[in-house]
């Protein structure tokens, strides 16, 4: 009984774990437009996140050159309740005052650190470990807990047969 509860619950739930929302480090809103003041921590990649996969982005060093964005593709994985979706990637290489522009005005952008996306597939096979082991081991204890009750009424009937 205990295999089939889990599993109806692992079912309602889906194959698919829900990745957490994005710790952003600037505020969230349409054609965004900040100034970042990033220090060697920051140093690294950092990702642009969207509602959607569509706007352009344009980032600019310290020094004023334009600084690097890729894309990484339309990716299947949304993140937070709210789904956001990593639309580009900031490649950091110096310390000091960036400037950030993008421009949709259907969606929303932020930026944030890349740890959400980082650990997005350890996330899903550890979801999918747990999808497949829960009920495996309700299996096992629902098996072993049957042969233990048979070899127990085994045990009682052959005692009661010695008895008579």
């Amino acid at each position: 009984m205990a295999t089939v509860v889990v599993f109806g619950v692992l079912l309602a739930l889906g194959p698919w774990v829900r990745h957490p929302t994005p710790d952003f480090i600037t505020e969230t809103e349409r054609n965004l437009e900040v100034e970042l003041e990033l220090g060697e921590e920051h140093l690294g990649e950092l990702g642009i996140y969207g509602r959607s996969f569509s706007g352009a982005c344009s980032f600019h060093r310290p020094s004023g050159t334009p600084g690097e964005t890729q894309m990484r593709g339309a990716a299947s994985v949304s993140y937070g309740a709210e789904e956001w979706n990593l639309v580009h990637i900031l490649t950091v290489v110096e310390p000091g005052t960036h400037k950030l522009v993008c421009s949709n005005d259907e969606t929303e952008f932020g930026v944030a650190s890349m740890h959400v996306v980082e650990t997005a597939s350890t996330r899903q096979m550890l979801w999918g470990l747990t999808w497949v082991g829960l009920p495996l081991l309700g299996l096992i204890a629902t098996v072993t807990l049957g042969v233990l009750t048979l070899l127990r009424d085994r045990r009682e009937k052959a005692a009661v047969a010695a008895g008579r």
